[in-house]
């Protein structure tokens, strides 16, 4: 039955289906400018749009407008942060295109979560949203929780919300403390909750898969240990001690989403030109598989030590871990076929000699959703 248009006045009423069916071929960023059309419109949006469609849409199919790479400028006026994206010209020549987002007197922690970007100062503490497809950011009231903490974003896909969890550093205190936030909550809050498991001080990057935050921590006696934190409970559940080989310390080696699974790529504990890859196969038995890629990381220097996995393409992503010089090179590794590429970096607005971090974004996407 063909459906019908009633006219109202000057205008013509479509029916609700028709436009959510319209508004779902519509790119990403044609999305954020028909937000701002009308308040129906927008709502409409939010809630047949953003929360089924752009994101899932974008990981079948991700966007060349979405970012690949984070950047940490060091400056002499600050800490500039930007991401890069690269935009396919004519044939099959690329280009760079960076967009800044932020500057601060001090340097950032990253984390890449579904379309958002969180960050934060290790010494300042308050954990700011960047949407880089809108272009907006929100930094979130104060925890309340004193300085040097850290933070975990994720996405819970239960409920389909984002959260950030803030951990204290050890102090003299019998636990620590730990509060939750999640994005959309009408009392924009931090709320208590219990950090059920032994003192721990984390470090490194952390990484969510399928609901579940996984961080490196030293834990009493300086034991290295990997502590999982389910998004959709909100409790830390595992301590996953770290296998001898497993070469787990700040600045040497990445725990990564690999095919689903938690993953940690390393250097070789013999030598630095092999790259190792660890996967956890059985988290309740904590058991781990290894396969070693042999020479992959021959000719590489030594600071290339933070790596990520593309998604869904498989690639590992070698980058450099500490601040390096800008136009320096980057690496894929494809290990399917056993091949290296490098690729270089480059911004139309500094130098050779301005000093970067790197953060790959290994599964970009698209998001439109409102941060606040």
């Amino acid at each position: 039955m063909a459906r019908k248009r009633k006219r109202s006045g000057d205008g013509i009423n479509t029916p609700l289906d028709l436009t959510v069916e319209i508004l779902h071929r519509l790119p990403a960023k044609s999305l954020v400018r028909t937000r701002c059309v009308s308040k129906q419109w927008r709502t409409i949006i939010d809630d047949y749009i953003v929360k089924n469609s752009v994101v899932t849409r974008s990981l079948s199919q991700p966007s060349p407008d979405a970012p690949h790479f984070i950047l940490d400028t060091l400056l002499d006026c600050g800490v500039v942060f930007s991401y890069t994206y690269s935009r396919q010209i004519r044939s099959e020549r690329n280009q760079i295109v960076e967009k800044m987002f932020a500057m601060t007197a001090t340097a950032r922690e990253f984390q890449y979560v579904r379309g958002l970007i969180g960050f934060w100062s290790c010494t300042r503490g308050q954990f700011t949203l960047h949407n880089p497809t809108t272009r907006r950011s929100v930094p979130l009231p104060d925890t309340g929780i004193p300085p040097r903490r850290f933070y975990l974003f994720g996405y819970d896909p239960m409920r389909n919300q984002y959260k950030v969890a803030c951990i204290a550093r050890p102090t003299s205190e019998p636990t620590q403390s730990c509060k939750v936030f999640t994005l959309g909550d009408l009392g924009k809050e931090w709320r208590n909750i219990k950090c059920c498991i032994e003192r721990h001080s984390p470090f490194g990057t952390a990484v969510c898969i399928g609901g579940t935050i996984y961080y490196t921590a030293t834990a009493e006696n300086q034991r290295k240990v990997i502590i999982s934190f389910n998004v959709v409970s909100e409790k830390f559940s595992h301590v996953f001690q770290v296998p001898e080989k497993l070469n787990v310390r700040y600045g040497k080696s990445s725990l990564v989403n690999y095919q689903g699974k938690l993953g940690c790529i390393c250097s070789n504990y013999l030598n630095n030109e092999d790259m190792d890859v660890w996967v956890m196969e059985n988290a309740e038995k904590q058991e781990w598989s290894k396969i070693t890629h042999m020479a992959v990381l021959q000719g590489i220097p030594r600071s290339m030590c933070r790596f990520g996995v593309t998604h869904p393409g498989g690639e590992i992503v070698i980058v450099p871990y500490f601040y390096y010089y800008l136009g320096s090179e980057g690496y894929y590794y494809n290990p399917n076929i056993n091949s290296r590429r490098s690729f270089v970096i480059q911004s139309p607005r500094l130098g050779g000699t301005d000093l970067v971090r790197i953060w790959p974004v290994t599964d970009p996407v698209e998001n439109i959703m409102s941060l606040m």
